[in-house]
C-alpha cells in the first residue's frame, strides 16, 4: 500500500502522454509515475509497463471519464490519426477525472486519492 495522498498532475501532461500512446508511433509505453509526495511525470516503459520501486504508475487513459479511445494497437488510416490527434486535443480536459484508483494498474485494493490540476496562468 502507498501513503500518496494525492496526485497533482498537468493536465498538457495528460494529453501528450495519450497522443504519444494513440497518435504518434513512439517505441514503448507512457506512463504516468505518481511519486510518493504525490507529484506526477511522465515516463516511457521501453519493455512495457511496470510499476516502479517507489509511487506508482498508471496508464495515461486512467485519468480521463467517458472518452472513447481507440485500441492502442489499432491500425488507423492518416484520416483516423488526424481525428484522434484533434480529440486528444480538445476533448481531455473537460473529460479529466478528480479521483484516480492508485491501483488501477497493479494488484490490490481500491485506494482512491483526489486529483489536483494546476491552474496554468497566462
Amino acid at each position: 500500500m502507498t501513503d500518496i495522498e494525492r496526485v497533482v498532475i498537468d493536465p498538457d501532461m495528460v494529453v501528450t502522454a495519450l497522443q504519444q500512446k494513440y497518435v504518434e508511433s513512439i517505441p514503448g509505453e507512457p506512463a504516468i509515475r505518481v511519486m510518493p509526495d504525490g507529484e506526477a511525470e511522465m515516463i516511457i516503459y521501453d519493455e512495457g509497463f511496470e510499476q516502479p520501486e517507489t509511487g506508482v504508475s498508471l496508464k495515461p487513459e486512467r485519468f480521463v471519464g467517458d472518452l472513447d479511445l481507440p485500441d492502442p494497437d489499432a491500425e488507423l488510416d492518416d484520416e483516423e490519426i488526424e481525428k484522434l490527434a484533434e480529440r486528444l486535443g480538445s476533448e481531455v480536459r473537460p473529460e479529466l477525472v478528480e479521483e484516480i484508483d492508485l491501483n488501477a494498474d497493479r494488484e490490490g485494493d481500491e485506494h482512491v486519492v483526489p486529483v489536483e490540476y494546476p491552474k496554468n496562468d497566462p
